[in-house]
């Protein structure tokens, strides 16, 4: 008998697991805003977000990038992405800051790797944190 209470238990929280994830699903991902993005020197930042979702062995990641905001510490970008069929339930937010000239080199804000959940049709909220203790909203969903 506890065996089978055992087993039934496995089955449903395995259950549970499994359409929590977001494998095989469209992930819908807005970048928001950011605040308090710092630049190099002192001249407001031009900012912007890549977004990644791994897709598959054959494919890779899927990197998509959002449009520069110029001299914006405090930019909104409200830019949609979808990424489909994904194969892992991690969510890469990169945020950069564009450098233009002869140099072209651009700042790495920070990093963050978010674990993706499902759950039916609610957004999600992540605040991403980087360099200066600035940071960046992004809202995703699966389906």
């Amino acid at each position: 008998m506890k065996l089978a209470v055992f087993v039934s238990l496995l089955v449903v929280v395995t259950a549970q697991a499994v359409s929590a994830s977001c494998i095989g699903k469209t992930v819908d991902v807005w970048v928001a805003n950011g605040h308090g993005l710092t630049g190099d020197g002192l001249q407001d930042p031009d900012p912007y977000v890549l977004v990644s979702c791994w897709l598959s062995v054959s494919i890779g990641d899927e990197t998509q990038k959002t449009r520069v905001i110029h001299s914006n510490a405090n930019p909104g970008w409200w830019q949609k992405f979808q990424f489909y069929s994904v194969t892992s339930d991690l969510m890469k937010i990169d945020v950069w800051e564009a450098d233009y000239g002869l140099r072209g080199d651009d700042d790495h804000l920070g990093t963050c790797m978010e674990p993706l959940r499902s759950d039916g049709r609610k957004y999600h909220a992540v605040q991403c944190v980087v360099k200066d203790g600035g940071f960046v909203k992004v809202f995703y969903k699966c389906h």
